[in-house]
């Protein structure tokens, strides 16, 4: 699922970009019979994208889990995710992940509880967001320049 738009071309006087310069997918979709899918992130680094792909998951009542490995926990755990931390262990030369045994269950952390009122400002926004978009895609297409 793309949570930021793919680039779009823009125009800036005769300079022409795209913009945003990337777009966020969310790593992995569970699907389930009987339940919401489950959204998973998979990291070695705290990445502000996805944490934010997370909350938002989870704002829409999705289960949301983000496995991080290697490294220190420095992001904070946004409401409704589930956070599991497996520590690795890095040798050098060429750099070479190994995974420990997990055998702590502190190694598995949850953020607080939504609120009714948290869920409801996403659904607002996602409201927004999907009219934002009729709206845009309702304008005429610019043609561009014309080349004789």
């Amino acid at each position: 699922m793309r949570y930021i738009d793919p680039p779009r071309e823009r125009h800036a006087g005769c300079r022409i970009y795209w913009w945003p310069a990337w777009s966020a997918y969310l790593d992995l979709r569970l699907v389930r019979e009987d339940g919401p899918p489950i959204a998973v992130e998979i990291d070695r680094e705290d990445f502000g994208t996805a944490v934010d792909k997370l909350r938002d998951e989870a704002l829409r009542g999705r289960p949301a889990l983000w496995i991080r490995w290697h490294g220190a926990l420095r992001a904070e755990l946004p409401a409704g995710v589930a956070r599991l931390h497996l520590p690795a262990r890095s040798s050098r030369s060429p750099v070479r992940y190994s995974l420990p045994p997990v055998t702590d269950a502190a190694a598995i952390t949850f953020g607080e509880a939504i609120t009714p009122e948290a869920q409801a400002d996403a659904l607002r926004r996602d409201q927004q967001r999907m009219a934002e978009e009729k709206r845009a895609a309702a304008l005429p297409r610019d043609q561009g320049p014309i080349l004789r």
